[in-house]
């Protein structure tokens, strides 16, 4: 009842400020124009090749070049994924160069100060870097994080819980909404792909989508949000600080 509550608000509201409008109100402008590409990767003009060499695999070369497996496939009119050949040529679609990190600055420290919430969640993404926080954003409000790291990258369900919906949301993409308990509800967007339904029973840490760059995005990265009785909360406030994360980072200029 807690999630059917929070949909049905939102629903209701249909204000375009709303981050989770399900009637298409656009509010991921924190995942939008505005947010950076991932650390991994430094945006190249057009397309580069790739020669494939021993050991790779489909999945393998789209996340070391920041690209979807199912665009990977496409450029290169690839029907099955285990067909690949040593010594072959893979045109990268819209590719990122690997090797030149797109931020300058990369911090461990913790950049949040406030209030801890009694209430604590588990890092959705084992490693990545927060590329963009909480707050006013372009003169938005940003209701989440975002997380960057390369398309595929496993996505887990922060807590217990029942997926309240999964599917696809105007600038969101490819969504997942798990509620919880004390009225609690997390937010998964900007998916390369859902892996649960609406009604599954997920467990802490459970594989429930893969990252990817549907949506209104610049680059693979999670929009993630923690709610509270509808009304969007600080991640940060509910999520371990480093060490607890040792893979997380975060972007000096991003947060």
């Amino acid at each position: 009842m807690v999630g059917r509550r929070m949909v049905a608000r939102l629903d209701k509201a249909a204000l375009p400020l709303l981050l989770l409008a399900l009637i298409g109100a656009l509010t991921l402008a924190g995942c939008g124009a505005a947010a950076p590409a991932p650390r991994y990767a430094t945006a190249l003009p057009g397309n580069r090749t790739y020669t494939v060499q021993p050991g790779d695999t489909i999945y393998h070369i789209a996340s070391r070049f920041g690209v979807s497996v199912s665009d990977l496939m496409a450029a290169n009119g690839i029907s099955d994924a285990n067909g690949l050949r040593v010594g072959q040529t893979l045109v990268i679609p819209g590719s990122y160069h690997a090797t030149a990190p797109a931020y300058a600055g990369r911090s461990n420290a913790f950049p949040y100060h406030g209030e801890r919430a009694a209430r604590q969640f588990a890092w959705p993404v084992s490693d990545g870097i927060v590329s963009s926080g909480f707050g006013v954003r372009n003169g938005a409000m940003h209701e989440g994080i975002d997380i960057a790291a390369p398309a595929g990258t496993p996505v887990r369900a922060a807590d217990g819980g029942v997926v309240i919906f999964a599917g696809q949301l105007h600038g969101y993409g490819n969504v997942v909404i798990v509620g919880h308990n004390a009225d609690y509800a997390t937010v998964y967007g900007h998916n390369e792909v859902n892996l649960v339904n609406e009604g599954t029973h997920v467990t802490c840490g459970q594989m429930i989508a893969r990252i990817g760059r549907s949506g209104r995005t610049t680059g693979a990265n999670l929009h993630f949000e923690v709610r509270h009785d509808n009304v969007a909360r600080n991640p940060l406030a509910y999520l371990p600080e480093p060490p607890a994360a040792p893979g997380i980072t975060y972007a000096e200029s991003g947060t």
